[in-house]
């Protein structure tokens, strides 16, 4: 065979694309934990709840952050469960829930500070608190009426 016509396989993942780890690609088997299944329950939820694939791990690794958020797709997914959905698909193992009662916990919203299976959720962002219409409304309307006092008070 000549040269030119050699194939090699720089990256290959074990398991479905969309919802394999990125710790996953590659020959090396030895780097997985129950951390790994997380990501993959996540990815499959995200999938579930967004009726939209989720992105895959490489393409996560090279754009961070390129995760289009549930609450985009599903305003009826309350902000707890998409940020324990996007918890479950973080890019390093050592983001994501430490175990599955972890996760469980937190998606149910029963985490116990004091149970060394659950982990802290991280804190939600601003768009968790203001993610419906009438919700962004009501923020407008309050900006609006401080403005207003502020321009009185001045005056």
């Amino acid at each position: 065979m000549a040269p030119e016509d050699a194939t090699i396989t720089v990256i290959q993942g074990r398991g479905t694309a969309l919802y394999t780890p990125i710790e996953q690609y590659g020959g090396d088997t030895g780097h997985t934990d129950v951390r790994s299944d997380i990501y993959s329950f996540g990815a499959t939820l995200y999938h579930l709840v967004t009726n939209q694939p989720p992105l895959e791990a490489r393409e996560l690794f090279l754009k961070p952050n390129s995760l289009p958020s549930i609450l985009g797709f599903n305003e009826k997914i309350s902000p707890r469960t998409a940020r324990a959905i996007e918890w479950a698909m973080s890019l390093h193992p050592d983001q994501r829930p430490e175990s599955v009662l972890a996760f469980r916990d937190t998606l149910l919203g029963d985490w116990n500070p004091k149970s060394r299976l659950s982990a802290v959720l991280p804190p939600p962002t601003f768009a968790d608190v203001i993610n419906t219409k009438e919700e962004r409304r009501l923020l407008w309307a309050a900006t609006g009426l401080l403005l207003i006092s502020l321009i009185t008070a001045l005056n």
